[in-house]
């Protein structure tokens, strides 16, 4: 049967593993809304300047 030492220090890293796993997902989650806005915002800009070109400049042999 396992010390009480030993049980908890089972229990202290388990909860410790826990802690980093919540933290580096939250990272993630982070990383990846960041990027999603900054993606967004570069993809809305190149519609609009494709709006404001005429169709002339884009295909000259129309």
């Amino acid at each position: 049967m396992a010390s009480s030492t030993e049980q908890r220090r089972t229990e202290t890293t388990s909860s410790t593993r826990i802690a980093a796993g919540l933290i580096l997902g939250l990272a993630c989650f982070a990383a990846v809304l960041t990027g999603g806005i900054f993606v967004g915002q570069t993809i809305g800009e190149a519609l609009s300047t494709l709006q404001t070109i005429a169709p002339v400049q884009v295909d000259p042999l129309r």
